[in-house]
């Protein structure tokens, strides 16, 4: 055997060696002849064995390192309940895992640092399965490690970095011996070099989070941190002010200021006491580094003294620290308890802001080359996470936070940034019109707070000094940036007629063939900007703009022909609002309007965001009376040609031409045309009824429902009845248990304008539609097809109850029991998952009317129903996965109004904790008010449990809603509605049945909105 493994180890010893070969043929039969060789026993040992043997050739033992890597990651698999490795076909035993564990950690000690990282990588993840349990030693080593040399120390480091995030309850085992160790390494800035003590602050940020996570008593939190942690802290402090060099660096000051950022978010009583001894350092980095920023990035005019090496890139480290060190500052700002200390210097602070929002050269001549990044980045669209947009956020936050107090201090720092720039414009400074650039980004984007806070800050005089700035033709971004200022606040009494007469002839000239094609762009987004502002007023302004619409237009169309689809998309939405000012000058320009956005779906038919601008043009037009015709008659047929088409290359978007059709019916008025009615509705009933594509199905049926909303009964007369059957087959095959779940995830919605428009030309046909919804609903698992299938027996028991129930208790479910029992126990299981406004409010309604049924008439068919419910037994503490698969769930029948109550119960609930949200946010002094964001995202929620966040609504929720609303049952205000409903049951003579099943937490939500429970 050993005779054997030898042979093996030199075969695969001579196969890296071979992949190494520049000789492609070589290595493809060298990586063939490993792939074999990886189903061996001792193929992860012998990998390892190479690894760290120091006399081999270096890039032989990187190979293997990362075959190992890679190996390991197979074969440390996820156990599944069964307890096989997910990746059986590998052979890998106990005894090779163990020989693995006892040779990686000497290539812990490896004086290549790529070697030690990929070693280090390979410990991390074998041990976030193996430690403590199968791998009991580990601690010893990595402690070892961390007391020895240089190598040893970093690699070690390496180790921790990814061990301490997979820390939960060992966390206070060992949580004070690494921070303890951290420590020194850190402290030992003689000993150990920086990139080192960078690891151990960002082992520190793991180890902070996994302690702050996984311990919840605050006493066993200062047991482990008031040792260490007082004094780390103010070493990191002053390492905030350590030059450059020896011992700091840029990367250092980054996790140094990662760490703080955390501790003050998540941790405030412990921060709170350094904070004095915290902000200072901070800013005087954002200050000191300022002026390099400025000097060696965004104007060039110093060379650049950062070193990049194999080690990193000194100035990708400089960006990255700026970076944190507003991401510092943006959690201090939204901070209430901080509020006094950043009041004090907040003039200070918005000048710093804009300082560093100045475009970079690099920018500069980024965007010139490709203004497809200039749309991208200037929109927030792009990937790159500037400084430039970094900085922007923070003063968006700063004026969020500060409101009216900001304006005299915005005031104040733009004086002081134009004195400075004038002085430069004056000595020659080639750069100085980026401050100005800069500070107009900063005044345009305070425009609410502006407007509403008049005479806090001298918008007219602001004004005038950007109408004498456009005289300086010395940068088409300053230009460009004059003229979007303008268009914000076209509609604010800033300048007079005669002012917006000489600003929209410059915006006309800027998008001359000649000129450069970013100013071109920003030209454009002034135009944007012009008609949506001035589309609201009630004045001269308003008619003052018409006669320029056709100049905006013909100056948009040749830059179409010249970009790409991110600039196309810019385009598009301001030709939206071109189209959307004036409905005559529309109908004038419909025809080319019209070929343009045909021109534009077939080229961009796959991209969502220029499709959804596409689309809102669509509408448009469709809602214009005079448009409604030219568009009909052009783009019906194009439609109509790729519904009926068969070919490969049109059938893909057979699903967008209907969602297309579906946006140009929706919008349009009845009757429909006949091209409508005699080409378009035929072409998208048999192009779903033919196709297999789940994605057309979903489409076409949203698209017929479409046609049956705006004009039922001529859809369903078409060819004397045949459209109602076209509707009834394409309802039936979206219902068809054999298709996937997602054809029927908007069934719902097509189901109940097929009932309350048509259901009277049905006949026994709605026996049969329910009962395929029924068929569906065994099958489906998805909670937005459930709850779309739900929605129709909701929606008929708020307006059909009788009907409905009589049909329910009538037919049989799919296990021979009522359809009323399957029905309620797919519904009611998950109502407390639902989402979105009309479907908890029409679910929540139909609650409501069922059980005030049941408990008024006793209806044996609804009473005698018993839903199930899985016993919660709180005893039972943590268990493993496996234990827990191993585990019998145990079952309870509850009876169905009882559910119902404790659902009604639990929607009361909601509206507790929304209101607890929003008065938590009202308390300044509040810790959980002070967490990132948290209370925020709390708060939306909060509305759309209270079913006032309609925002979010599409039209189509909105259409249903609209129409359940001119039912007089149906209540405007859900909130008010369900607490007056509980109120009204509590003096109900069986009130004290239903209170008698209630546990404590329930009984406790009564109390809580003033109903008895004693």
């Amino acid at each position: 055997m050993a005779q054997n493994a030898d042979l093996i180890k030199q075969a695969m010893f001579e196969e890296l060696q071979k992949i190494l070969n520049p000789d492609g043929d070589i290595r493809r039969q060298a990586e063939e002849r490993l792939a074999q060789l990886k189903y061996t026993e001792g193929y992860g040992v012998y990998l390892a064995e190479i690894t760290i043997n120091q006399n081999l050739d270096l890039p032989l033992r990187q190979l293997a390192s990362v075959m190992l890597k890679q190996y390991v990651e197979d074969c440390w698999a996820v156990e599944n309940e069964d307890g096989q490795s997910s990746n059986s076909a590998l052979l890998v035993n106990n005894e090779a895992k163990i020989a693995i564990k006892t040779i990686l950690p000497q290539g812990l000690y490896d004086p290549n640092s790529k070697i030690r990282s990929v070693v280090a990588y390979s410990i991390s993840n074998i041990a976030s399965y193996d430690w403590p349990n199968d791998w009991q030693e580990l601690f010893d080593i990595i402690v070892k490690c961390l007391s020895g040399n240089e190598n040893s120390v970093h690699g070690a480091m390496k180790v921790l970095v990814e061990f301490t995030l997979d820390l939960d309850k060992q966390i206070a085992e060992v949580g004070p011996m690494i921070l303890s160790e951290v420590y020194r390494i850190f402290a030992a800035q003689d000993v150990y070099s920086v990139s080192t003590r960078s690891y151990a602050v960002e082992i520190l940020n793991s180890l902070l989070r996994s302690i702050i996570t996984h311990i919840d008593s605050k006493q066993e939190q200062s047991n482990i941190l008031n040792p260490t942690l007082p004094t780390f802290m103010q070493k990191m402090i002053e390492g905030l002010t350590v030059p450059n060099g020896p011992h700091s660096s840029f990367q250092l000051k980054t996790q140094i200021i990662k760490v703080l950022k955390y501790m003050i978010s998540d941790m405030p009583k412990f921060a709170n006491q350094y904070l004095a001894a915290i902000l200072p350092p901070i800013w005087q980095l954002l200050t000191q580094m300022a002026d390099i920023y400025i000097k060696i990035v965004v104007n060039e005019t110093e060379e650049n003294p950062f070193v990049s090496n194999s080690d990193g890139d000194e100035g990708d480290d400089f960006t990255a620290m700026i970076l944190q060190t507003f991401e510092f500052l943006h959690t201090i700002i939204e901070m209430k308890k901080y509020k006094g200390a950043v009041t004090n210097v907040l003039t200070d602070l918005i000048y710093i802001v804009i300082l560093y929002m100045q475009m970079t050269e690099e920018q500069v001549q980024s965007w010139h080359d490709d203004p497809e990044k200039f749309v991208e980045d200037e929109d927030e669209q792009g990937i790159d996470f500037t400084i430039r947009s970094t900085v922007t956020d923070v003063l968006l936050i700063i004026g969020q936070e500060y409101e009216q107090k900001l304006l005299p201090c915005l005031s104040e720092a733009l004086s002081k940034h134009i004195a400075v720039a004038d002085a430069d414009r004056n000595a020659g400074n080639p750069h100085w019109w980026k401050v100005y650039e800069a500070s107009m980004l900063a005044v345009g984007s305070f425009k609410d707070l502006i407007v509403e806070n008049e005479g806090k800050f001298d918008m007219a005089q602001y004004m005038n000094l950007v109408k004498n700035t456009m005289e300086y033709q010395v940068s088409p971004y300053l230009l460009g940036r004059c003229l979007w200022i303008f268009s914000r606040y076209c509609d604010c009494n800033m300048y007079d007629q005669p002012t917006l007469q000489q600003v929209i002839d410059i915006t006309i000239n800027s998008m001359s063939p000649e000129k450069p094609t970013v100013l071109k762009i920003t030209a454009a987004r002034a135009i944007y900007g012009f008609c949506t502002n001035l589309r609201e007023c009630n004045d001269e302004r308003k008619t003052f703009l018409v006669p320029k619409l056709e100049q905006f237009f013909e100056c948009l169309m040749p830059l179409f022909n010249h970009s790409q689809s991110t600039v196309q998309g810019l385009l598009l939405e301001t030709l939206t609002a071109v189209i959307s000012y004036d409905a005559n000058v529309t109908a004038a320009i419909s025809s080319k309007v019209v070929s343009l956005t045909i021109a534009m779906f077939l080229k961009y038919h796959d991209d969502r965001f220029i499709l959804e601008i596409v689309q809102d043009i669509l509408k448009i037009l469709s809602q214009n009376p005079l448009c409604l015709v030219p568009l009909q008659e052009k783009i019906i047929p194009t439609l109509v040609s790729i519904l009926n088409s068969e070919g490969a290359q049109t059938s893909n978007m057979q699903d967008i031409a209907l969602d297309v059709l579906c946006t140009v019916v929706k919008y349009s008025r009845g009757p429909l045309s006949s091209i409508m009615v005699e080409s378009a509705f035929p072409a998208a009933v048999h192009c779903v009824l033919r196709t297999e594509d789940h994605s057309v199905m979903q489409s076409g049926g949203e698209c017929l429902r479409a046609f049956l909303t705006v004009d039922p009964e001529q859809i369903c007369g078409y060819k004397n009845g045949e459209g109602l059957n076209y509707i009834m087959q394409v309802t039936t095959m979206l219902l068809n248990p054999m298709n996937t779940e997602d054809t029927a995830a908007f069934i719902g919605r097509l189901v109940i304008i097929i009932i309350t428009k048509v259901g009277n030309l049905l006949g026994d046909n709605v026996d049969l539609l329910l009962k395929a919804v029924i068929s569906k609903m065994q099958l489906v698992e998805a909670l937005n097809v459930i709850m779309s299938l739900v929605m129709i027996f909701a929606h008929l028991i708020l307006v059909q109850m009788d009907a409905v129930l009589n049909f329910l208790s009538t037919v049989p479910g799919p296990t021979g029991e009522p359809a009323m029992t399957f029905v309620f126990a797919n519904w009611l299981s998950r109502q407390h998952m639902f989402y979105g406004t009309y479907e908890r409010k029409v679910s929540i309604l139909a609650l409501c009317k069922l059980f005030e049924y049941g408990v008024t008439t006793k209806d044996e068919r609804l009473n005698s129903v018993m839903i199930k419910e899985p016993v919660i037994n709180p005893q039972q503490g943590r268990r493993t996965r496996s234990a827990a698969a191993k585990a019998q769930q145990e079952w309870v029948d509850v009876p169905i109004l009882l559910k119902i109550f404790k659902l009604l119960v639990n929607e009361l609930s909601n509206l507790k904790e929304a209101k607890e949200a929003l008065e938590r946010n009202d308390q300044d002094d509040s810790e959980e008010s002070d967490s990132e964001g948290g209370e925020r995202g709390r708060i939306d929620l909060a509305a759309m449990i209270m079913g006032c966040a309609d925002d979010d609504s599409d039209d189509d929720d909105q259409q249903l809603m609209n129409e359940l609303n001119q039912n007089p049952i149906v209540p405007s205000n859900m909130q008010e509605y369900l607490v007056k409903f509980v109120h009204s049951f509590s003096q109900d003579e069986h009130f004290r049945v239903f209170l008698e099943k209630l546990d404590d937490s329930e009984k406790l939500v009564l109390t809580d909105f003033g109903i008895s429970v004693s």
